[in-house]
């Protein structure tokens, strides 16, 4: 069932690129300019067909309890075109240099607060909270720079276990390369 879930996530990705290179298109094709956007437009969707595209998508498939200073495993992959992100550790690995956008939504149990913070490389780049007992989402996404082999991963970043929510997909890790640098 997952299998062609992917497969899925994976056109209607590369489906939007298009869309989004289409309309880039359409608004800069005028005089001159025509002709060097079509050649751009041509070498971006080569280059989305080659497999240079970075996405994916992670949630948490089951209620999860993370240790103080644990990196959160999203375990159940949406998407992972060019397979950058491993489920097994909670890491995303960028492959290229360039600038990617990266978000992260929570959700904690009601029992207790949760801080979470997005990580590069260990240090801290932006931080989650949920409080306790009244069910707020929280979510962050930056764009940042990333040199190849540059590391993102959420960690618990307080003393005590986080307890997070698994109801509806509500922790999501997600990145995407935005382009090559």
């Amino acid at each position: 069932m997952f299998g062609s879930y992917r497969s899925r996530t994976f056109q209607i990705c590369v489906s939007m690129v298009t869309l989004v290179l289409v309309f880039a298109l359409m608004l800069s094709c005028t005089d001159g300019l025509y002709i060097h956007t079509v050649q751009t437009f041509q070498d971006l969707r080569q280059q989305v067909q080659k497999g240079h595209a970075v996405a994916f998508t992670a949630i948490l498939s089951k209620h999860t309890v993370v240790s103080s200073k644990a990196i959160v495993k999203y375990d159940h992959i949406l998407s992972n075109v060019g397979g950058a992100y491993h489920p097994s550790t909670g890491i995303f690995t960028a492959p290229y240099k360039g600038i990617y956008s990266i978000s992260c939504s929570l959700l904690s149990e009601t029992s207790n607060g949760v801080n979470l913070q997005i990580t590069k490389n260990g240090a801290k780049m932006s931080i989650l909270y949920s409080a306790p007992s009244t069910y707020p989402h929280a979510g962050q996404t930056l764009q940042l720079l990333l040199n190849k082999g540059d590391k993102i991963w959420i960690q618990n970043y307080k003393a005590k276990e986080a307890k997070l929510h698994d109801y509806s997909a509500y922790n999501v890790f997600s990145g995407a390369l935005i382009t090559r640098l």
